[in-house]
């Protein structure tokens, strides 16, 4: 039964995210049948291996209902279905492991109803506990503080440990923070609003602490049932608060947030829904880039449509009403959406456009316009021959980049071209984009992949925005690339006190129409609302759309502010909108402090295991 109530955890949590949304509410008490497991079965030996069982079974049984389209890399010609099929088992294995860890903790140290052993008292023990209960007769148990007291301290011992527990799963070996417990409140904006304090990793405690909460108590009303006596319980009124000032914070951020005076500067998003499969098809690769052309200029065509409407019924009327023209600041593609790479040579400014890349800005895509256009594209290092450029040499390095070119393009001949600024990704994907240094892991991941590893990218080391010129202002563009969007420690460090959105470029292709790009956005949404800046977000295939500063992707007609739909994002579509970003942007406590919560809950987890037991032999000797 025990294992079975793990099992419930686990598949309870489940439920609390995209591709299997069915009870989002679910995340306050998820844990509830797990804790009980850990607390009530076992017995009083080993009790650490059982909790680490216990635990790992939640874990697994939550993680391979999660992280089940990875199998649908298997419908990839060059990944095995077996490579997917043990992809999927080895990282739910792993990641559930800090599940296990934490049922460990809760079967031991953390278990408040665990009873303690006594050991046999030589007979002055007995007779100094004489005396002391001689002291003790005649007085009366006031009130139920000391139990209250307990819980919450106990509570707080099971939440900060999981919440440290989930940074350091996002942190430990680059890293796989994806879908912590907090991440289940992706579409209740409210509960989202504090992550600009505590992160997301922090959104987990108060769901942990509840659910501790209500197990904890319910067990004292039972006991004071059959008692006949029944005590206060503070520890209610100490959770309701807890969750009534973080639903206020998130009323007064919201309410600030939705007036706050903001500059537009104005996107279209190109999202030509590319399978995986025919993303590097060579044959393809012409097809591909004229889709991007032909997909810009039918937008814009439609732009000027639009523009020749409001001006031909705004002179119909005669009401002298200033029109606002309809044109994009920028046009965005997503990641890798050019295959040719930028080449770049050290020591020399600027990037080598390659003729397919080239002609395509040049004759297609910007000729003569006024926007800027920010793509990704591979970037390899070149250097300079007699004949020219060579890219690539051995030992050079290679980056997964975004890129920004402007009109000032059209202007330049020679190369390198001093136009386009880029910059490469700064965290990458282990067995993806490097493989560890490890003995045989490239031959792993041949057998996996089914091909030859090439070459490792490498990580930027650079964490300066890019800027550009909007509307003659200067604006900062935080670069993102692929999952980075996820990284909350890492998108901070390119926030300063100006102008500023986040632009990420991605690519959940590899995963076809699963659930994968669904849980990404849900992941991606919270780095808004920690660094109080918007996002405006490229997919090739996925969600491509808009985040405000509040987690949101709503439009101003309520609509959703992506292409296509947050049902059915798989399309292929443009987008034109509006991002409203800050004049006087805010430099939030996680974007100053980063996970400062995390180092807290460590020091209470800490605290909190030398208290508890202490408060629990109390409690069984009063």
């Amino acid at each position: 039964m025990c294992y079975l109530a793990s099992v419930l955890s686990g598949v309870f949590l489940a439920m609390c995210f995209p591709g299997f949304e069915y009870a989002p509410g679910m995340v306050w008490v998820w844990a509830v049948p797990l804790m009980a497991a850990l607390w009530i079965g076992g017995g009083e030996t080993k009790r650490k291996r059982y909790g680490f069982g216990v635990g790992m079974v939640a874990g697994l049984s939550f993680w391979l209902i999660n992280l089940k389209w990875l199998q649908s890399m298997g419908d990839l010609p060059t990944v095995p279905v077996a490579g997917a099929f043990f992809g999927w088992l080895m990282l739910s294995a792993y990641v559930a492991v800090y599940f296990g860890l934490w049922g460990m903790l809760l079967a031991s140290v953390g278990n408040p109803w665990r009873a303690r052993r006594e050991r046999v008292k030589s007979a002055i023990e007995m007779k100094m506990a004489e005396k002391e209960g001689e002291k003790k007769r005649g007085r009366k148990r006031v009130s139920g503080v000391g139990a209250s007291l307990r819980v919450v301290v106990y509570a707080t011992l099971h939440a900060s440990s999981w919440v440290v527990l989930e940074w350091l799963r996002g942190w430990l070996m680059t890293g796989f923070g994806w879908n912590g417990v907090g991440v289940a409140f992706h579409e209740v904006p409210v509960m989202m609003q504090v992550a600009d304090i505590v992160g997301v990793t922090g959104l987990s405690f108060l769901p942990i602490f509840l659910c501790s909460v209500v197990l904890q108590t319910g067990k004292r009303f039972i006991d004071e049932l059959r008692a006949g006596k029944f005590q206060a319980h503070f520890e209610i009124a100490v959770t309701v608060g807890m969750i009534a000032v973080v639903f206020a914070y998130g009323v007064n951020r919201m309410s600030y947030y939705a007036n706050q005076e903001a500059r537009a500067v104005n996107v279209l998003l190109v999202q030509e829904n590319i399978e995986q499969r025919m993303k590097w098809d060579e044959a393809q690769e012409v097809e591909h880039y004229q889709g991007y052309a032909e997909a810009t200029e039918r937008a814009l065509v439609d732009l000027e449509v639009e523009n020749e409407r409001k001006m031909r019924e705004a002179l119909e009327a005669q009401s002298g009403e200033v029109i606002s023209i309809e044109y994009p600041d920028f046009v965005i593609f997503p990641e890798s959406a050019f295959t040719q790479p930028l080449v770049y040579v050290k020591g020399m400014e600027g990037c080598i456009l390659l003729p397919l890349t080239d002609d395509l800005l040049r004759n297609y895509v910007l000729d003569g316009e006024s926007y800027q256009v920010i793509f990704g594209s591979n970037m390899l290092e070149g250097v300079e021959t007699e004949t020219g450029f060579a890219f690539h040499p051995e030992g050079g390095e290679s980056y997964n980049a975004l890129a920004i070119v402007g009109s000032d393009l059209l202007e330049q001949e020679e190369y390198p071209t001093a136009a386009v600024q880029a910059r490469g990704k700064s965290h990458l994907v282990p067995f993806g984009e490097y493989i560890p240094d490890i003995p045989f892991l490239a031959t792993i991941m041949e057998w996996s992949s089914g091909s030859s590893y090439a070459f490792n990218f490498s990580a930027s080391q650079s964490r300066e925005p890019m800027y550009v010129e909007v509307k003659g202002e200067s604006l900062g563009v935080i670069p993102s690339v692929c999952f980075e969007d996820t990284v909350g420690r890492l998108v901070r460090q390119f926030v300063r006190s100006e102008s500023q959105m986040i632009v990420n470029i991605t690519n959940d292709g590899w995963f076809g129409t699963s659930e994968a790009a669904l849980q990404h956005i849900a992941n991606s949404k919270f780095r808004s609302v920690e660094l109080r800046r918007p996002m405006a977000r490229a997919a090739n295939t996925g969600v491509s759309g808009i985040v405000d500063v509040m987690g949101t992707m709503r439009g101003e007609g309520g609509e959703d502010n992506v292409i296509g739909s947050l049902e059915n994002p798989f399309v292929k579509g443009t987008l034109y909108a509006k991002v409203k970003i800050p004049e006087q942007p805010a430099m939030t406590v996680y974007a100053q402090l980063g996970d400062w919560f995390v180092v807290l809950c460590f020091l209470l987890a800490v605290a909190m295991g030398v208290v508890a037991p202490r408060l629990r032999c109390g409690s069984e000797r009063g």
